[in-house]
């Protein structure tokens, strides 16, 4: 690999001496790299990459390597993060390990994942798409329009009623997502190598409403129900914490895989297993 591009998340960020320094420290060691400022956070502008483009360094948090992930996974190119935040479970780097990590990518040395990813759209009663398809590598979730109202939703499995309840509402996560949201929603962690769909109710009102392990070729939809007669129900949807749509009465959020999967950059040699004890500090 001898193309790489830093993506910033604002343009005075792209000047942050950090930034500068490691695309300077890349050109010394004899590749090209260039700094590309992402679009602002409610777009979904994608990303555009130089021609010839090898690896994306993803510098900044879980965000900002969630957000690189669906601005460029049509390009196939391989994404490496650095953190700059906080916990970071989707990167694998920070600002002093990130040279020796340019070196060992340079010689070869790295594995490249390939994580699955989910997509939806929203329909009116009539089975009108009203949406775009919108990606997430993380997850989608259902939640009350207004503060802490309770929502009604029914789930359906390719066509099929799974169940109804009320609740705070429902994630659907990737095996990526599954230590996000879900993780808080006691949803089950999974290998981010596997490809299943999750769903999790968040706060269901019911003891029939569990967490389900999905088929990654099901196609899930979940509708707004009436809850009261004298309340005019919505609820909103977010894609990776971003994308917030309105959703109504009888309309739904139909979730599904996406054509193609994000493509991560693995370098150290801890497993899963082990990166999960680390990021929850578990002896």
């Amino acid at each position: 690999m001898k193309n790489f591009v830093i993506i910033a998340k604002t343009v005075k960020e792209k000047e942050d001496r950090f930034l500068q320094d490691l695309c300077a420290y890349i050109k010394e060691k004899g590749a090209s790299c260039s700094i590309v400022v992402e679009p602002t956070k409610e777009s979904m502008e994608q990303v555009e990459l130089p021609t010839g483009c090898d690896c994306i360094l993803a510098i900044g948090g879980d965000g900002t390597v969630i957000r690189t992930a669906w601005r460029t996974f049509e390009s196939g190119t391989p994404i490496v993060g650095v953190n700059r935040g906080h916990l970071g479970y989707l990167c694998d780097l920070d600002e002093d390990s990130v040279y020796d990590a340019i070196d060992q990518i340079l010689a070869g040395k790295f594995e490249i994942e390939n994580r699955m990813m989910l997509s939806g759209h929203l329909e009116r009663e009539d089975g009108t798409i009203f949406t775009p398809e919108i990606p997430a590598l993380n997850d989608i979730v259902i939640s009350a329009a207004s503060g802490l109202q309770v929502i009604n939703l029914t789930v359906y499995i390719n066509g099929q009623k799974l169940y109804s309840f009320n609740g705070d509402g429902v994630i659907f996560a990737t095996p990526t997502g599954s230590t996000a949201y879900n993780l808080s929603a006691n949803g089950p962690i999974v290998d981010p190598k596997t490809q299943l769909i999750l769903l999790t109710p968040i706060n269901a009102h019911s003891l029939n409403s569990r967490s389900f392990v999905l088929d990654p070729g099901d196609e899930i939809s979940v509708e707004i129900c009436r809850r009261r007669k004298s309340i005019e129900e919505s609820a909103q949807v977010f894609f990776d914490g971003n994308h917030q749509q309105q959703l109504h009465l009888g309309e739904r959020v139909v979730v599904y895989r996406a054509p193609d999967e994000a493509k991560m950059m693995k370098l150290s040699d801890m497993n899963f297993l082990e990166r999960i004890r680390k990021k929850l500090q578990q002896d």
